[in-house]
């Protein structure tokens, strides 16, 4: 099968054309294809023209070289560089999972450790609530008001939208107390229990987010060769 269609590349100028089509460059990935790099941390493969030979290599990151492969065989020399890049592939996608993982986990354990209401998302709520004094609204004195009010308005058809609005608040002082009460009420059980879409609605997006990193079945899941770190290679081995 010819490598344009899924098979494995059997000359250099195959290998180098499908590192280009895949964006395996050599200053990303450090693999050096037909070519005799000298530096540190580096893969590669080339022809010694004075021999005829094809030279596979691995430059260690203390600078030293391991010579994987020296001989006339271009397919065998192209294929044991090609199957180290499939290898260090694999170790790419791997990291970049776990660093997936591990920037999910540091929300999710934020987001677990800390308060569901915060005072950045809530700030006004939460300063009208600390500021909140109960001996500043006698409870007694907004019962007998509210009883006085509807005693009054009993009988009055029109009394529920003339003198007490759709918020519960009522034009009166009195009924303006009890509807202070009310709302207060409201606003803390909103707050502590997520009634409209508060509360733990955040918290569960993240904990079902964060499953979704929580295998390495697909590990490869957003991964391109633009998330290429060479810093995760193995540069000390020999291969």
């Amino acid at each position: 099968m010819d490598y344009k269609d899924g098979g494995i590349p059997k000359t250099i100028e195959e290998l180098k054309d499908y590192c280009e089509r895949n964006g395996f460059t050599a200053s990303k990935t450090r693999f050096f294809i037909g070519f005799n790099y000298q530096g540190a941390r580096a893969f590669g493969i080339y022809k010694d023209e004075e021999t005829g030979e094809f030279v596979v290599y691995k430059n260690k990151d203390d600078g030293t070289r391991n010579v994987r492969y020296r001989g006339t065989d271009e397919e065998f020399a192209v294929v044991e560089l090609y199957d180290r890049l499939q290898k260090e592939i694999d170790n790419q996608k791997l990291h970049y999972a776990a660093e997936m993982a591990e920037r999910e986990r540091n929300k999710y354990e934020g987001r677990s450790s800390g308060t569901y209401c915060t005072l950045d998302d809530n700030a006004d709520s939460y300063e009208y609530i600390k500021n909140f004094h109960a001996s500043d609204y006698p409870i007694n004195s907004f019962v007998d008001e509210a009883k006085e009010y509807f005693k009054n308005n009993e009988n009055d058809s029109h009394s529920s939208y003339d003198h007490y609005d759709y918020r519960g608040h009522s034009n009166s002082q009195g009924g303006g107390a009890l509807g202070v009460i009310i709302s207060i009420v409201i606003l803390i059980l909103s707050l502590l229990f997520g009634f409209g879409g508060g509360g733990f609605s955040s918290y569960d997006r993240y904990d079902s987010g964060y499953s979704s990193y929580s295998s390495y079945d697909s590990y490869d899941s957003g991964w391109s060769s633009d998330n290429w770190d060479s810093g995760s290679t193995d540069w000390g081995s020999d291969w």
